[in-house]
């Protein structure tokens, strides 16, 4: 009866399909800090770019003016950094949308600049992600690296006089002497280094710490929740999230 009062409440507050919309980015977002969690939190993650997508979806962790969802990840950037490094990559490590680098991995994504008729004119707003490999501490070596990345873009004519670049090295562990931001090109480039714990911090603050409140919920406890339909059961009926498929499965189990 509580629950269905505070239904009630929301529902004089807000419609339906308001609520769903605002939930369900919210449920994404708590989502993929969980993902981001599980996945920088141990060393037998199989490949550090798995990450790339991630935070390619998570830009808005850096902060609000990475919200727009005009960032798109840069190919023609991608292969003049891919080309830098003169490496072939085969088999399932050949990805399109970011570089992958003898010791993690890097994406670009990037924000065009429109002129007054609404044409684009070239890349306002650069972001560089780089991954490093747990054990890979964070040094001035990886953040001259990044510096390097936004010379050769700006050689190769990629980036104009009025981008402005930021770029993100994440690992483990930052050299304690080098976790200073760095700036380049009087200030539009910005070079920051960051630990994945940092960035989880980050990212729970951004969503009001709700993460650590809801963090028992449903839909951040895995792909399946096994619920007992009968006690003397083996082995237990496992309900998945999707409505069809708990249907299917308490179908299957009368």
């Amino acid at each position: 009866p509580d629950q269905l009062d505070d239904l009630h409440r929301i529902l004089e507050d807000w419609t339906v399909d308001m609520a769903k919309v605002v939930l369900d980015e919210l449920k994404g977002r708590l989502r993929l800090v969980d993902e981001l969690r599980r996945k920088t939190s141990t060393t037998d993650t199989l490949e550090v770019q798995e990450l790339q997508p991630l935070f390619y979806q998570g830009l808005w962790i850096f902060g609000p003016e990475f919200e727009t969802i005009e960032f798109t990840s840069n190919e023609g950037m991608t292969a003049v950094i891919q080309k830098l490094f003169d490496r072939d990559i085969k088999g399932s490590r050949k990805r399109p949308d970011f570089v992958v680098l003898p010791d993690g991995s890097v994406g670009f994504y990037a924000y065009p600049k429109y002129d007054d008729h609404g044409a684009e004119m070239g890349v306002d707003r650069l972001v560089i992600v780089e991954l490093k490999k747990p054990g890979v501490v964070v040094s001035g070596e990886q953040k001259t690296q990044c510096w390097n990345y936004v010379k050769e873009l700006l050689t190769k004519g990629l980036l104009a006089n009025y981008s402005r670049i930021d770029c993100y090295v994440l690992g483990s562990q930052i050299e304690q002497a080098e976790s200073g931001e760095r700036k380049e090109l009087n200030d539009r480039v910005r070079i920051l280094p960051l630990s994945f714990d940092t960035v989880l911090t980050r990212a729970k603050s951004r969503l009001l710490k709700l993460y650590d409140r809801v963090k028992s919920a449903p839909f951040l406890r895995g792909q399946n929740i096994d619920v007992y339909l009968d006690e003397s059961a083996e082995p237990p009926v496992e309900l998945a999230l999707d409505t069809n498929h708990q249907a299917a499965a308490v179908a299957n189990a009368e």
